[in-house]
């Protein structure tokens, strides 16, 4: 059992109004309790303090959590920890509201403290953070990967092979985990599902069918994308308004392309896999030798291909969705394969190659629209994002309004790299989006 006295020097330095908000977000008892799932035993807080992060993420704000603790070791036995927290917007913020409707950063919390936990992530290679402390609409304690040599890449330079064969690799020991345990709960008895145990952290949430929230975020996202096609300056009428036809029809069904599926076999998805939500370690020679997938507040119960598809639609460029997109789907389904043969499960019994072949060949028309919908905001620049979410009206606009097409055009504008890879997601739509929709 873990000492949970304090030292006399321990404080949480509370020096100024401003830090009234950190120092109450967490308590030595609370502190204590990281210590233990992280030291076992045999320790005495010494002090403790919580720094605010230097970037914001789309549903919370970040932070830094650091901890001195005495040890029973050789030397001095004091060590310095570091891990990384995160908390719910303020309640002055838009985005406050659309987290609260769904419960988001509670689903989290349950994500990483139940469900991650019973599916299994401390069998190598590693694919996610550990958690070490959770307060319901508080604060999530997590591991501070960027210690272990982890980071967030570029988000404006596209992944190149090497990192989307690692991306991928670890995408797939996600899903095989999620498999495994969706079929452990099957031989349990009553025939019983990952979605019967864990649905209510798999419903849709950015766009939900009929909600009111989601209906404006989609709205604003397609006048973005007619902003994007409207720049394209070399495009007549004609093919302008053919583009924004088959684009409105999927979106508009986005909702039902994205739900379960019943034709095709489902898991547990990410559904968020960009640059920001996934981080790669490298040996000194720059070579990768690590993965991580984390944020957890979009998580869904869909066929895998969806993500897989996704997740390269965010990430890389058309010239290497173009050069590798089914070499990377045979590289995907193949690492699946042997994350379930670990566990005594044939592929061919519950995710066969041909059937995975039809299912992404229909995902890669969505992960395309998905990308259209959302990229245009995951790419903008940091200084636009930073003036956006420290000024309520403002954000409103970004996500809600009819504004976005003016942000969107700015951003083309202002930054090169946005454009690249803004206009190539229109000339994809141009050149491969179906005029009709796959069968439900």
């Amino acid at each position: 059992m873990a000492t949970i006295n304090v030292d006399k020097t321990c404080s949480a330095l509370p020096i100024s109004l401003q830090d009234h908000r950190e120092t109450s977000l967490l308590t030595d008892r609370d502190v204590n309790k990281i210590l233990e799932r992280k030291l076992g035993s045999n320790f005495r807080l010494v002090s403790w303090r919580l720094e605010l992060g230097d970037s914001k993420g789309f549903l919370g704000q970040y932070y830094r959590l650091h901890i001195t603790a005495k040890c029973d070791t050789d030397g001095d036995g004091t060590q310095s920890l570091r891990f990384f927290a995160k908390t719910p917007p303020p309640p002055n913020n838009p985005q406050f509201e659309f987290l609260k409707r769904y419960d988001i950063f509670n689903k989290e919390i349950a994500v990483y403290t139940d469900l991650i936990r019973r599916m299994g992530v401390d069998e190598p290679p590693k694919w996610t953070v550990e958690c070490y402390f959770s307060k319901q609409n508080v604060i999530i304690v997590l591991e501070d990967a960027s210690l272990d040599g982890y980071v967030t890449p570029n988000k404006y330079v596209p992944l190149d092979e090497d990192h989307c064969v690692w991306l991928l690799r670890t995408l797939s020991k996600f899903h095989s985990r999620s498999l495994i345990l969706d079929e452990k709960l099957r031989l349990e008895g009553n025939n019983r599902t990952i979605l019967d145990l864990y649905g209510h952290l798999l419903n849709e949430v950015l766009f939900a069918d009929g909600d009111e929230i989601s209906k404006r975020i989609l709205f604003s996202s397609t006048l973005g994308f007619y902003t994007m096609v409207d720049c394209i300056e070399n495009f007549d009428n004609d093919t302008k308004n053919d583009i924004k036809y088959r684009f409105t029809m999927w979106s508009q069904n986005i909702s039902r392309l994205l739900a379960p599926s019943d034709r095709h076999r489902n898991v547990i998805c990410h559904r968020d896999i960009w640059t920001n939500n996934m981080m790669f370690r490298h040996d000194p020679d720059g070579n990768t030798n690590g993965c991580y997938i984390i944020d957890w507040q979009f998580l869904c119960y869909c066929p895998p291909a969806i993500d897989f598809a996704c997740c390269i639609y965010l990430t890389t460029n058309r010239t290497t969705r173009d050069h590798y997109f089914d070499t990377f789907a045979k590289l995907y389904h193949d690492s699946l394969a042997q994350n379930l043969a670990q566990e005594g499960l044939d592929i061919d019994k519950h995710l066969p190659w041909t059937a995975f072949c039809e299912s992404f060949a229909e995902a890669r028309n969505i992960a395309l629209v998905y990308a259209a919908l959302n990229l245009q905001v995951m790419l903008m620049s940091d200084s636009i994002t930073m003036q956006y979410f420290d000024e309520v009206d403002k954000l409103e606009q970004a996500f809600y309004s009819n504004k976005r097409g003016e942000i969107v055009r700015h951003q083309c504008e202002a930054v090169p790299a946005y454009k690249s890879r803004i206009l190539e997601i229109v000339l994809e739509v141009k050149d491969h989006l179906l005029e009709r929709l796959p069968n439900p």
